[in-house]
């Protein structure tokens, strides 16, 4: 199962004001692949300028950070982007299998 976060107050209106929809979710659920040691990071919004807004945390600390959106793409379905941040660990998220 895929760990699960409530989006503290501040870091919610701080996304909120970056925010061009001007809507966050209030929980995130880390988009990473399945993974029982180092940070996990829930997507919160898209940015500007190939960015976006993530709630990054660990057991006890959690931020708000603005990261560039993964460029690779997938050589099965081109125009088919990763959703993640650039660099992220494990898989693109077109590898991912998400359970119904």
């Amino acid at each position: 199962m895929r760990a699960l976060r409530r989006v503290p107050l501040d870091i919610l209106r701080g996304a909120q004001q970056r925010s061009p929809s001007g809507h966050v979710d209030r929980a995130v659920q880390c988009q990473l692949s399945e993974h029982r040691t180092g940070d996990h990071y829930g997507f919160l919004d898209d940015a500007e300028y190939a960015t976006a807004s993530w709630l990054r945390w660990s057991d006890s600390e959690a931020a708000l950070v603005v990261l560039a959106n993964c460029p690779v793409t997938s050589a099965g379905a081109p125009g088919e982007s990763c959703c993640l941040f650039e660099e992220h660990s494990g898989r693109h998220t077109w590898e991912e299998e998400w359970p119904e």
